[in-house]
């Protein structure tokens, strides 16, 4: 049943972003260009007229959105504001939800870690670094559902740069979020679960020819049907910038912070700590960045229970995620 799962979640993301491709209207003729071709397949957008449809495809988080506006009134468009500006509108306009957002999510490499260790044991040992650590663990961690289904509600507005095309969805979100799934991922194992999470959220993505901004704070709740996973409460930020103008070694101007913490339910205690810092080197004339983050998760032993408790265990895994960005 597990290969299924897996096999679905994959098929159907894919038929859906075929699908956009092969719905998407004739465009006029214009002078070949890889580098668009590429961007326009990994990151699209299409305006439905009643709904704005949204898709990205990433090693670690690729997902097909729709936007659907509530009271009928069209995104807010914005330009040159300051980014603490945008949170201001976004915080007051998300009061009352004038939007909502369906996603279907997949995490490809999680995935790829999980079929591995279940169907490749002998070449996912070869990984093995000492007794408790794995390669391709350190390359996956951090994701803990194969895919996911959710529904936000609140306030989204553009982001647009006069005279620059638009390189990705360029939105802004706070709001509610909700998110389903009915697995949940251990070192690399599928554990059945149905899991709903609730949360406070802001995200955003600012991407232009030159910078790319993307940053999210939430602030929620998950519930595990599993009684042997502990329910948390849980805060995290992360923020992200690439910056093709100045000097690739520039640490602060071309990095990523991501920081999580979740806290049990039951007794209040600190169950899972998340550090990652990432760093990216631009490469200008290909228009895309080298991208390596690395980092730690703790997690305590009272995390899991009953069959799923594991002594052996290490508390500490390394993260260590390689990847591009357009």
């Amino acid at each position: 049943m597990r290969h299924r799962f897996l096999l679905l979640a994959c098929f159907l993301l894919l038929s859906l972003v075929s699908a956009v491709h092969a719905d998407e209207p004739a465009k006029p003729q214009q002078p070949p260009s890889s580098e668009k071709t590429l961007k326009e397949y990994l990151f699209g957008s299409q305006d439905l007229g009643w709904a704005d449809l949204d898709w990205e495809t990433d090693l670690y988080y690729s997902n097909v959105s729709l936007n659907i506006p509530l009271d009928g009134s069209p995104i807010t468009t914005v330009a040159d504001q300051h980014e603490f500006e945008v949170y201001s509108r976004l915080l007051l306009n998300s009061l009352v939800p004038r939007f909502m957002l369906v996603e279907a999510s997949v995490m490809p490499l999680p995935l790829a870690g999980v079929a591995l260790k279940e169907y490749a044991r002998d070449f996912y040992g070869i990984a093995d670094i000492g007794r408790n650590q794995n390669v391709i663990q350190w390359l996956t961690a951090g994701f803990e559902e194969p895919y996911a289904f959710s529904v936000f509600f609140g306030d989204m507005i553009k982001f647009n740069k006069p005279g620059e095309e638009r390189l990705s969805s360029n939105k802004g979100y706070m709001g509610y979020l909700f998110s389903y799934s009915n697995q949940h991922i251990r070192n690399n194992i599928l554990i059945p679960d149905h899991s709903l999470e609730a949360e406070w959220k802001m995200k955003g993505e600012r991407s232009f020819k030159d910078e790319k901004l993307s940053w999210s704070f939430r602030l929620g709740a998950k519930m595990h049907e599993n009684q042997n996973i502990a329910n948390t409460f849980y805060v995290g930020f992360r923020r992200s910038n690439l910056d093709f103008r100045v000097n690739p070694l520039e640490f602060l101007r071309n990095s990523t912070f991501d920081v999580r913490w979740d806290i049990g339910a039951k007794n209040g205690d600190l169950l899972r700590q998340e550090y990652v810092l990432g760093k990216k080197f631009p490469i200008k004339s290909w228009g895309v960045a080298l991208k390596l983050d690395v980092g730690m998760i703790w997690e305590d032993p009272a995390r899991y229970s009953g069959s799923l408790r594991d002594t052996d265990a290490s508390n500490f895994t390394l993260v260590l995620r390689p990847n591009i960005q357009f």
